[in-house]
């Protein structure tokens, strides 16, 4: 068994579960994450009124346990055709393996 987990920009999403219905994958969680940064020096992002971070960027986890095949053959397609909709930012997929589960 395999943990994929495949994060990208919020708005990715769509397509992370439409890759997921093309492979069958029937069962899957997702959530959404905000990305921060600890470093006061970063400029490129609006800055929060009530502090010193910037917002951080929203993204999502779309994530499943998977047959060992099934799982390669989406990371496979991944490799291929990434999920962006921004090509300096695509989706980046994990997979691991499950050592036990009960």
């Amino acid at each position: 068994m395999k943990y994929l987990a495949i994060m990208g920009h919020d708005d990715t999403r769509p397509k992370v579960r439409d890759l997921f219905r093309r492979f069958e994958v029937l069962m899957f969680s997702n959530m959404s994450i905000r990305g921060c940064s600890c470093d006061k020096g970063i400029t490129a992002q609006a800055s929060w009124p009530a502090g010193d971070k910037g917002i951080g960027s929203y993204s999502s986890l779309c994530f499943a346990i998977l047959e060992d095949e099934k799982a390669e053959k989406i990371i496979e397609e991944l490799e291929k055709n990434p999920i962006a909709n921004d090509p300096d930012f695509p989706a980046r997929a994990f997979l691991m393996n499950v050592e036990k589960m009960v």
